[in-house]
């Protein structure tokens, strides 16, 4: 199939005596017309073919003269990757691994997870200079952020920078006109954030969150392909990272499913459209890590996806009170563990644990079994806990000996544990 373009080259090439590699079947009117009028017409009468094929056509002319005016010869230049590798610049980090620079980050978050507090916490980080999450240096200590948030009022943002102690003179707001909101979606604000940019020449864009600046609608193909590609755009020409803030989908079960459960890509509300368009996309949850939830326990940020490199391990924080007032994140550079019910497997490991504890010197392996059955613990069980334990528990004798005893050590032995039999002995 030939576009446009490709049967206007064929035509000219063919009036200008070149050899063309086509076929009728490749052309569609009126440039088949075209082209069977020039196969057929005598030396000296291309102009005059061409004019015959497109008579009664009302853009007769203009037609005659995009293959007059096409370049005889003329081939289109497809680089190969070869060709263009000395020219792709490497990718730049605002925070590596995590916040590419010139490229958008979408950080997905349910409400209340903390969102706005990473937000913040990232631009103090930027400018005291006091070092990423995970311990990466900070690329330009002290440059200027920008903060865009159409849901917090700009007092809780000065309270919260005041108690971290960020210097304000470098964190930027953007503020709506009299009786409005801020809508990024509108040319007016997209120019403004454009103007900001460009006499800031910010570290990191902060957009907190997508559906409060953006009144076009999250689930709207278009709306959201016009507004990502804004931010595309501006991105890659102010060479700053951008941290766009977006909702999740609201699970079924209620406030405490929606806080406590594994984030994926799929939860992520809005048009796919949104996380095609980024480089890079963070999830944020808080997470269960006992009995109870507690929407104030800790926190997990994750990378979600990533076109640009390994995935960096998660990470988890909890909010750390301060004087005279306010909170700040602690960071751990291991994400915390959810906590699940415990099955009676755990329950049977816990109960040998404790009473091989409780016998320091060791117990026969069938004392151990007799004593598990009388706790209503099968046997089968005791050995597969005997098992997960694994170094924890050593053998005085080889395992085959009548004498041996289960032992507890309490710092692991080297060495792999060798099964034993599922059987008394």
């Amino acid at each position: 199939m030939l576009t446009t373009r490709l049967q206007i080259q064929a035509l000219a090439d063919l009036m200008a005596g070149y050899p063309i590699k086509v076929s009728p079947k490749d052309f569609t009117p009126p440039w088949l017309h075209c082209l069977q009028a020039l196969e057929a017409a005598q030396p000296g009468d291309d102009v005059g073919a061409l004019e015959r094929a497109l008579a009664g056509l009302p853009n007769q002319n203009e037609l005659l003269q995009t293959i007059l005016g096409a370049r005889p010869g003329h081939r289109l230049f497809i680089p190969s990757l070869a060709e263009i590798a000395s020219d792709l610049q490497p990718i730049e980090w605002v925070w590596p691994g995590w916040i590419p620079r010139g490229l958008i980050t979408v950080l997905g978050a349910s409400q209340g997870s903390g969102k706005s507090f990473v937000a913040t916490d990232l631009a103090y980080r930027i400018v005291n200079n006091k070092g990423y999450p995970d311990g990466a240096p900070i690329a330009r200590p002290g440059a200027n952020i920008i903060y865009v948030d159409a849901e917090m009022v700009p007092q809780i943002l000065n309270q919260r920078a005041e108690h971290y102690g960020l210097d304000r003179s470098k964190l930027f707001v953007m503020l709506p006109e009299l009786g409005e909101m801020i809508d990024l979606g509108q040319p007016r604000y997209q120019d403004r954030l454009a103007e900001m940019v460009a006499l800031l020449t910010p570290e990191l864009i902060i957009i907190d969150s997508l559906s409060s600046v953006h009144s076009g609608g999250q689930n709207n193909v278009e709306d959201v392909r016009s507004f990502m590609g804004y931010l595309v755009r501006l991105t890659s020409w102010a060479k700053c990272g951008l941290l766009l803030v977006h909702h999740i989908r609201k699970p079924s079960g209620g406030q405490q499913r929606m806080m406590n459960f594994d984030l994926g890509m799929e939860d992520l509300s809005g048009s796919g459209y949104i996380t095609q368009q980024a480089r890079v996309v963070l999830g944020l949850r808080v997470v269960q890590t006992g009995p109870e939830f507690d929407p104030n326990g800790p926190r997990e940020l994750k990378v979600l996806k990533t076109n640009l490199g390994p995935y960096q391990d998660p990470l988890g924080f909890e909010f750390a009170p301060l004087e005279p007032a306010g909170v700040m994140l602690k960071w751990d550079t291991k994400a915390p563990k959810t906590y699940r019910e415990p099955t009676q497997r755990d329950e049977c490991k816990e109960w040998l644990e404790d009473f091989l504890k409780a016998h320091p010197e060791g117990v026969k392996v069938k004392e151990v079994i007799e004593a598990a059955k009388e706790e209503g613990l099968k046997q089968s069980m005791v050995y597969q806990a005997r098992k997960e334990l694994g170094a924890q528990i050593v053998n005085t004798d080889g395992h085959k000996s009548p004498a041996n005893r289960w032992k507890w050590s309490e710092l692991p032995v080297s060495g792999d544990f060798v099964e034993e039999d599922d059987e008394d002995e």
